[in-house]
């Protein structure tokens, strides 16, 4: 069984829940409710899904039960429990409902437990057949009544009995009914047999027939006929006909809550819920677009005027109300087309013009969609809903349907017009338009509505005129080529960023430089890692490795010792990513077993990095990276497969881990993860690069080790993923904007934590603390930003909330040096170039160009969230990028080894090691990056490598224009001597770069400076002559390191030595017990004695004389006699 079939097992055996067979019973959430009538949705900790409903006093008849639809699998007797909640000391048993099955309630009405909080009830049994049935919560007593969560089970088993876990395990989402929809949205069968061709559109490409047909009652109806070339033949697309709806909805007073998926609050209009001849009326809030209100359809009547390059329709209602609406060539990509209408308000209200493009695609007959962030792959909502422009990263639907007879990829879209939005920072009000994948039928048909109704934008006066545009396109090519084309040929994304307030390398060596401050890069020396700013008293490392790394390449023992040495005992001593010292969580429950030898929360990957950062003198972590010869999966916060560990294991271990059995278990996850059919959508609280699309980041290294093309197109595949969830819009106007309009911006997350205090820099704030001023627009636009979670970014009602944490780009310029496809080097610079200075935060929520100060995360005010756990993850995808960058302008002839950082969340980036690399014809080059060793201008980004006798820099022009740029050496720590350079030039081409590599002299240098020309987005590396010399001294590896002895009521004592690169050994003992109360511990090492008096119980002395130093560790606990435990 491979490894993939492995974690496939456990998530079976999971399904059984004490004996319990997931078939047998299933568990409701109340709030899952299809249909909530009167009853509202509430949070609440205790409930079993942290919400429950709650019915107010207005339910005055059954038009307000909340229903939704059960499914059934077996003729069968059910037990039904219902969970509610009641109180003891007010009122008890007077909050009742009835819960009805198929419109019959039980005799036992819920609510009437009389024990305090929330608690399990047995209403009844009910023999039923298979299949579906409606359940409806009724409101008997008119008293508030609180409905938790539903349990239905064929066994005797008492869901009391059952953990939240064990219950969560048996939730189930009620399938969706589908409603009647408006006449208007129904299929018309349109007579096109004889229809007469009015006019023509046409491009290259792309040729568009308007031709007279008739509706079933003899009157005109336009039908738009589409043919499109494609491998030298033209071939004809379905009929614009009957099927295409144009329709407009109105409403006098519609009320809607855009923040995340459009919801509708009007009043409470009847609905009809019908299944197996039961009819419940009932009534819902609605996220369906089409039921938001009353549609009006138009229908294209008359040919008004047309040229070569448009033409004008006067739609028509019923009623013969007009709506001229106007056709045309699209410049920007042939295979587009602009549409325009001009719609004119009958009387003031809200309006929504409507628009479902073509004909409907069955949903298990789509190919692909892309609706980011929510729907992706054949993931659709149940029924149609509405993403703003607001919420979604590229505002467009699109989907790739099966229109060509010989099943070559077909692509519709339906995109905004760019120009009609608005430049502005996304809220819950702002909407300007708003997609869905579904018409009113919950078919497949891309759907654009403008404006949202409900919306400020939405209301129209009385015989207001408002010109709404939007843009269809159809093009012959799969989902991502169709993507690329939005995104470059009408939203016009372009590689628009340059450096800001520092170049790339000055914020890394600037975050070198805050991650050693004590105070303002939030370490807490005592617990050995950065402050969670969510928690107190936690500490946590997200990218462990990375602080080893940065000792290396600053040539820092300093920094080792202050930091990487306390990181790599962290990793070898906590269970998890992170440590509470007060032993307890955020809602005040114990935390237990906190230490554990070794920590188990990374796996094989993040060991094999240890080893070879410590340059393999510590062979003893093989043993942590390969327990027993196995590889160690870890994937607790991550959804990274198998394979993954087993290519780390393999380049630890090729004898034990062979790359075939890699390249099986990863072909197995290719075509499930990468190519299977997925058509579950995903929550809408799910962090979008975990679980929206395959973690693809470690599929570039697949390829690099072993050529095979098919996994450098998997990594295009999930590259355009990651793209999909990066911003394409708004376009930055030329000129410029105010920044902090008020003088005080405003922010909506939290105080945060530092240690054990409330507390965020810059607060409490100040007047004028962030002062207004006029930038470029281009300097703040978020294009090319990305999001955490769906939940987060719309967590706030005055602004959504993008992050800058953009690991994923690293891997973006990478598939660009691999396949020269631009896009992916657009989008990664977009993501890093000119965002940031040092360390900027997590969270942005505005316009603001603070982040580009190297003192923003000294002075503040944070305006962003500084989690300082994440400085190390900034640092890493910064330096990556560099490296990446290095590797594709010089057409990978300068590389240089690495390890990977993983496991946490999403955050996947290469560490770099101090092994030799290459720089061209040099294989002994080592990478150094150590502030002032290389000093230029802020445009121009530079990476130094040392080989025994050359000092290598290389320099990379940012800008998009030819530069000459003057670079300064420090000829004492570069060793540079006198003698003739070399110059290599690379190109912004990764594929001409590895065609041309011819040495020429480099430019003699005038007391250790020298001048060189840039071209754009290109690279120049100069080596010198230099002194020889080793980069760190010869060391032989530890011989043995690990001690371990029983320690009483301490759990277990464990003491280890470590070998640091700079040939220096420290020893670090540690006690794996969990907070005891008045606990002293003493540790002597080598002549020095460290008190410890709080958890965790450790020690660490660095340097000492021999690594066999012995150990004493003396335990005292009050009122007992003092414990001594030798490891000698």
């Amino acid at each position: 069984m491979n490894a993939f079939a492995r974690g496939l097992l456990v998530a079976v055996t999971m399904m059984v829940v004490q004996g319990l067979r997931a078939a047998d019973a299933m568990l409701i959430e109340a709030e899952d409710f299809q249909f909530y009538g009167a009853w509202t949705k509430n949070g609440d900790t205790a409930a079993s899904g942290r919400a429950f409903l709650l019915v107010s006093q207005d339910a005055r008849d059954g038009r307000f039960d909340a229903v939704t639809r059960i499914t059934l699998d077996a003729d069968a007797e059910y037990a039904f429990w219902v969970r509610s909640r009641d109180f003891a000391h007010d009122r008890p048993k007077t909050r009742r409902f009835a819960l009805r099955v198929n419109n019959v309630a039980f005799e036992k009405e819920a609510g009437t437990h009389g024990r305090e909080g929330f608690a399990w009830q047995l209403l009844g049994k009910r023999t039923l057949a298979t299949g579906d049935h409606l359940l409806s919560l009724h409101d008997t007593a008119r008293n508030y009544g609180r409905c938790d969560a539903i349990f239905i089970t064929r066994t005797d088993k008492d869901p009391g009995t059952l953990s939240g876990a064990q219950l969560s395990r048996l939730r189930v989402r009620p399938k969706t009914v589908l409603l009647a929809g408006s006449e208007a949205f129904n299929t018309v069968a349109v007579d096109c047999t004889e229809a007469k061709t009015l006019v023509r559109l046409e491009t290259p490409v792309l040729r568009v027939t308007f031709a007279a047909g008739r509706d079933p009652q003899g009157k005109p109806w336009i039908v738009r006929r589409t043919r499109l070339l494609r491998n030298g033949a033209w071939v004809d697309l379905p009929d614009a006909a009957g099927d295409e709806t144009l329709f407009v909805q109105y409403a006098a007073d519609a009320r809607a809550d855009l923040r995340r998926v459009a919801l509708w609050k009007g009043s409470r209009t009847p609905i009809r819920v019908t299944l197996n001849d039961v009819t419940i009326e009932t009534s819902s809030q609605t996220t369906d677009p089409y039921a938001a209100a009353p549609a009006c359809r138009f229908v294209p009547r008359v040919l008004l005027s047309a040229d070569a390059a448009s033409i004008e329709l006067r739609y028509e209602s019923a009623d013969g109300e007009a709506l001229p609406v106007r056709w045309s060539i699209d410049p920007d990509d042939p295979y587009t087309l602009r549409v325009q209408a001009r719609l004119t308000a009958k009387d003031g209200g809200s309006y929504a013009l409507g628009f479902s493009a073509f004909v409907p695609t069955a949903r298990e007959q789509v190919a692909f969609v892309q609706l980011p962030p929510l729907y992706q792959f054949q993931r659709l909502p149940a029924t149609a809903d509405l993403l703003c422009n607001t919420l979604t990263p590229h505002p467009l639907a699109l989907a790739q349907v099966p229109w060509l007879a010989d099943g070559a990829p077909l692509s519709v879209v339906v995109a905004a017009e760019p120009a009609d939005l608005p430049f502005e920072w996304p809220n819950a009000t702002n909407a300007v338009c708003g997609f869905s994948l579904l018409n009113s039928r919950a078919q497949v048909q891309p759907a654009f509505f403008s404006p949202v109704l409900g919306s400020p934008c939405s209301y129209l006066a009385a015989g207001e005129t408002r010109l709404i545009n939007w843009r269809v396109m159809t093009r012959p090519a799969d989902w991502k080529e169709t993507l690329e084309a939005c995104c470059l040929n009408i939203l016009k994304v372009t590689d628009y960023r340059e450096p800001l307030g520092a170049s790339l390398t000055d914020a890394v060596l600037n975050m070198t430089d805050l991650m050693m401050n004590d105070e303002f890069g939030g370490w807490n020396s005592h617990l050995r890692g950065f402050y969670d700013i969510e928690s107190a008293t936690m500490s946590k490392h997200a990218a462990p490795l990375v602080l080893l790394s940065a000792a290396l390449l600053s040539r820092s023992e300093t920094f080792w010792q202050a930091r990487a040495l306390p990181t790599l005992e962290f990793l070898l001593s906590r269970r998890g990513s992170d440590i509470l010292q007060s032993g307890t969580n955020r809602v005040g429950r114990p935390v237990k077993q906190q230490i554990a030898i070794p920590g188990t929360f990374y796996g094989t990957t993040c060991w094999e990095g240890a080893l070879r950062l410590t340059g393999g003198l510590n062979p003893w972590l093989r043993e942590f990276a390969l327990p027993e010869g196995k590889f160690r999966h870890a994937r607790s916060y991550n959804s990274s497969a198998p394979w993954t560990e087993m290519l780390a294991a393999h380049r630890l271990a090729p004898d034990l881990v062979r790359l075939d059995a890699v390249m099986a278990d990863a072909n197995e996850w290719l075509a499930q993860a990468v190519y299977g059919r997925q058509t579950q959508p995903i929550d809408f609280s799910a962090f979008y690069n975990i679980s929206f699309y395959p973690y693809w980041w470690d599929v570039v290294d697949l390829f690099e080790a072993t050529g095979d093309t098919n996994y450098l197109a998997a990594a295009v595949e999930g590259a355009y993923h990651t793209v999909a969830g990066q911003w394409s819009h708004p376009r930055a106007p030329a000129g410029e904007v105010t920044v902090h309009p008020d003088g005080s911006q405003v922010t909506y997350h939290r105080i945060w934590h530092k240690n054990d205090q409330l507390f965020r820099l810059g607060w409490p704030r100040q007047p004028n603390d962030t002062p207004t001023r006029r930038v470029p627009a281009w300097q703040v636009s978020p294009v090319g930003l990305g999001l955490e979670q769906p939940s987060t970014y719309t967590a706030f009602n005055g602004a959504m909330n993008n992050i800058m944490q953009s690991t994923w780009a690293p891997h973006l310029l990478r598939v660009y040096r691999h396949t020269n496809r631009t896009l992916f080097r657009t989008f990664a610079r977009n993501s890093v170039i000119g965002r940031f200075a040092n360390y900027p935060g997590y969270y942005l929520t505005c316009f603001t160009d603070l982040v580009h100060d190297p003192r923003y995360p000294y002075t503040g005010p944070d305006i962003t969230s500084i989690y300082y756990h994440h400085i190390p993850v900034h640092y890493a995808f910064a330096m990556d990028y560099l490296v990446a960058d290095a590797e594709a302008r010089s057409g990978g002839q300068v590389v240089f080894p690495w390890v990977k950082q993983k496991n946490y969340a999403w955050f996947n980036n290469r560490v770099y090691t101090a092994e030799p690399g290459t720089v061209y014809s040099d294989r002994n080059a080592v990478l150094w990056l150590e502030r002032g060793l290389v000093t230029t201008d802020l445009q121009t980004d530079w990476l130094a490598a040392r080989s025994p006798d050359r000092f290598w820099v290389m320099l990379m022009n940012q800008t998009r224009a030819r530069r000459t740029v003057r670079v300064q050496l420090d000829t004492a720590k570069s060793g540079v001597t006198a003698g003739d350079g070399l110059l290599f030039e690379g190109n912004a081409d990764p594929f001409q770069a590895a065609r041309e590599a011819t040495a020429r002299p480099a430019p003699a240098l005038q007391e250790g400076a020298f001048t060189v020309e840039i071209a754009p987005l290109s690279m120049v590396t100069v080596g010198y002559p230099a002194a020889t010399r080793t980069v760190f001294p010869a060391s032989q590896p530890l011989a043995t390191s690990h001690r371990t002895a029983a320690a009483g009521a301490f759990g277990a004592a464990h003491a280890f030595t470590i070998r640091s690169p700079w040939g220096k050994d420290a020893v670090y003992a540690v006690l794996t017990a969990d907070p005891i109360s008045g606990a002293r511990v003493v540790f002597t090492c080598d002549g020095q004695t460290r008190v410890c008096e709080r958890f965790p119980y450790e020690a660490s002395f660095y340097p000492v004389s021999a690594p066999s130093a012995a150990v004493r560790i003396v335990t005292h606990l009050p009122g007992q006699p003092e414990s001594v435990i030798a490891l000698p």
